[in-house]
Formats: C-alpha cells, sequence, structure tokens
C-alpha cells in the first residue's frame, strides 16, 4: 500500500477534484463497481469552515463530484460532533446543510441512522449500519493538533462512529489503545485527509489556522496517519495510538510516499501544552481519561456571557479579575489530580464530585456541564 499526498494550495473544488483523481490513480484505487458511498468527515463541534476545526466542505464537495463522475449516485454524509452539541447547528454553521441541500446528498446524525452491532475488544458495540453496509466508507479528517492525543487525523476521526457513552468510555480507557482496537474492527475503504490548512496548537476546536498545502489520500488509516504527522513535523513515534498501532502491525511504520514529497510541504506545527490548556491565568489542567467535553461547554459558556448583557457584569467582577489578576485552574475528568499552582480550583463535571466535595472546591455538575449551568455557579 501507498500513501498519496498532493500539494493544493487553494479551496478551490475543481482543483481538489483534479488532485484527488490524481491520486486515486496513483495509489491504484478503483471507484468503478461500486453503488453506494458514505462519507465521514470531521464536524466537531458548530464552526466555520475557515477555523480549520472542521473538514472544508469543499473537500467534500470534489469527493462527490468525483464519485458521480464514476457513476456513483447514491451517496450519504454521516457524523456527529462532540458530546453535548446540536447536530442541526453544526451542520448548519460548518455549511453542510447547504451543501447536502444543493449536491442532493443526504446528511445524517448518530441518533438519525439504524445501528448495528460489532465485536470488539470491549464487548458489543454499535455503530451506524450504514458504514457496514456501503460499496464504499470514506474518511474525511481534517489534520489537526490535540491536546489528548497530540493529533486527531483519520483513527482518531472515527470516534464520531460511536455513541456518547461509548466515547465516554473510551476516554475512561486512556484514549489511545481503543482507538486503534476500533480502527482494528471497521476501517474505512479510502482516507482523504483536508491539511490545505490545518490546525497546530491547542487543537480540536481552540488552535489556529496553518496553512500546509496538503491533501493525503490513501487506503491504510495508519500509514495515513503517520504520512501527516510527518508533514507536521510530529514524530508518529510520540502520538501513542499510532505508535501502538504500528506496534500491532496495522499499517507500515515506513509508508511508501507517492505524489509530492512530505520534505517539499513539511510544515513544524505547534503542538498542544499537554499539561494544560491556558489562556491569560484560566488553567484548564489535562487529564489522560478526560474527555474535551467539559471545556468545549466551557468556551460556549464564555461566548454566551460576552454575547448576553446581563452577565457582562458578573463576569467582568469575578471571572476577568481571576483571569487577569489571579488565577482559575480548572479541573476535569476521573481521578483529577490536585493542580500544582495556586488558584481558585473549580471541578467540572461528574467525574469530578468526589475530588470537590473532599478538597471543599467549586464544583458545576453534568456530563457535560451545561453552559447556563457554568455560568450560574461560576461566574455569581
Amino acid at each position: 500500500m501507498s500513501v498519496c499526498i498532493k500539494k493544493v494550495c487553494t479551496y478551490n473544488i475543481r482543483k481538489i477534484q483534479d488532485s484527488l483523481f490524481q491520486a486515486l490513480e496513483l495509489i491504484n484505487f478503483k471507484l468503478s463497481h461500486r453503488k453506494t458511498a458514505v462519507l465521514k468527515p470531521n464536524i466537531v463541534m458548530p464552526a466555520r469552515p475557515e477555523t480549520a476545526a472542521v473538514t472544508h466542505p469543499s473537500v467534500v464537495e470534489a469527493t462527490i463530484n468525483l464519485l458521480r463522475a464514476s457513476g456513483i449516485e447514491d451517496i450519504s454524509i454521516v457524523e456527529e460532533p462532540a458530546i453535548g452539541l446540536d447536530v442541526k447547528e453544526s451542520f448548519r454553521i460548518s455549511g453542510y446543510t447547504e451543501l447536502a441541500n444543493r449536491m442532493g446528498v443526504s446528511l445524517y446524525g448518530f441518533d438519525e441512522v439504524e445501528k448495528a452491532e460489532i465485536q470488539w475488544k470491549y464487548g458489543r458495540l454499535k455503530i451506524p449500519r450504514i458504514f457496514l453496509d456501503a460499496d464504499l466508507y470514506i474518511n474525511l479528517p481534517k489534520i489537526k493538533t490535540h491536546g489528548y492525543t497530540t493529533v486527531t487525523l483519520s483513527i482518531k476521526n472515527q470516534k464520531g462512529l460511536v455513541s456518547d457513552q461509548i466515547k465516554k468510555y473510551i476516554h475512561t480507557l486512556g484514549l489511545h489503545i481503543p482507538l486503534i482496537e476500533l480502527a482494528r474492527v471497521i476501517s474505512p475503504h479510502l482516507i482523504i485527509m483536508d491539511g490545505i490548512y490545518a490546525m497546530e496548537g491547542e487543537g480540536p476546536t481552540q488552535g489556529k489556522s496553518k496553512r500546509l498545502n496538503a491533501l493525503v489520500v490513501g487506503t491504510n488509516q495508519l500509514e495515513c496517519d503517520i504520512a501527516a504527522c510527518r508533514l507536521m513535523g510530529i514524530d508518529p513515534y510520540n502520538v501513542a495510538h499510532l505508535a501502538y498501532g504500528i506496534n500491532e502491525g496495522l499499517g507500515e511504520a515506513e509508508p511508501v510516499i507517492t505524489g509530492d514529497s512530505i520534505q517539499s510541504l513539511m510544515r513544524q506545527f505547534l503542538p498542544a501544552n499537554l499539561e494544560y490548556g491556558r489562556k491569560l491565568n484560566v488553567y484548564a489542567w489535562r487529564n489522560p481519561v478526560a474527555c474535551s467535553m467539559c471545556m468545549d461547554s466551557f468556551h460556549r459558556a464564555i461566548k454566551e456571557a460576552i454575547l448576553a448583557p446581563e452577565w457582562w457584569l458578573p463576569f467582568v467582577s469575578k471571572f476577568a479579575w481571576y483571569a487577569l489578576f489571579g488565577r482559575i485552574n480548572i479541573l476535569q475528568g476521573k481521578n483529577a489530580s490536585l493542580p500544582p499552582l495556586p488558584g481558585w480550583n473549580v471541578c467540572f463535571g461528574t467525574c469530578t464530585r468526589e475530588l470537590a466535595e473532599k478538597n471543599g472546591f467549586a464544583y458545576i455538575p453534568g456530563c457535560p456541564p451545561v453552559p447556563d449551568d457554568i455560568l450560574k455557579n461560576f461566574f455569581l
């Protein structure tokens, strides 16, 4: 197997389509004799395409054009945003509702499709049946850094195939091994990675857009992820789930690269801080078994407070003072540790209830907490 890297500098649909056609030729992947296709982009949250938090819809549109040119008419897009986020809003803001309507393809969230049970290392697992039944399953991730898994690429993108309950369970297991075990039992026929603009820093949602000018195309998830890591200047052996996948033999540690060279496009990506996320003097302490949803709810709460006048006074008088002149420590996830720096300690989510009770810390319940509860408990 080989991985094709194509230099693409713009979200021009025709240029993307031509590059994808050339990539499929180079890896000898045939679209003929297939009737149905399901596409799995990364739409982690309600975010505009230019933020680089989601797979750009132009890449998906170019893929749809390519499929239709090959005679595939039954095409669906299936995706589910992060826990607690509204799927319809995520589709609308990211541009996928408009894309699906204009292109005449079906667009589904996790709860809208029939499920099938499969066996994996941890028991029985329900995933959308369409991914098992379709003639062609295409994984379309965004190339991004990640605060818990170092990178989020095609293997990490498959976490969107499972229910919220299983997502939480995967986090309690430590993420890395479960991600590979999921890849072991379901794998796409084709991977198309959007790295024209990627994300560095505090990914997967709070990082900065970074021009990479690359599409990565292949049939082996591990090998595609390894190639993408090298484009980002990241050693794949420093990504725990990729190192585990290499050790388990899910792909070659040094995949054959066709198309453009890694060296010609490689850019050094700023990684996420694996100890904490920080804005001003607000420290969100990372925890290997914590999911990112508590912090996503927190960011949504901040936006709501800024937009709603009734929150301006409590926001400015308390949160802003600590953020500018003091320190707020946000603790999250099971078995969260005491912060090494003094400050106002706030425990987020059901997982931290015991820690909050034991130490007398502020506590905001929920899995994840909803923004209104964060505002009521955090700012008043």
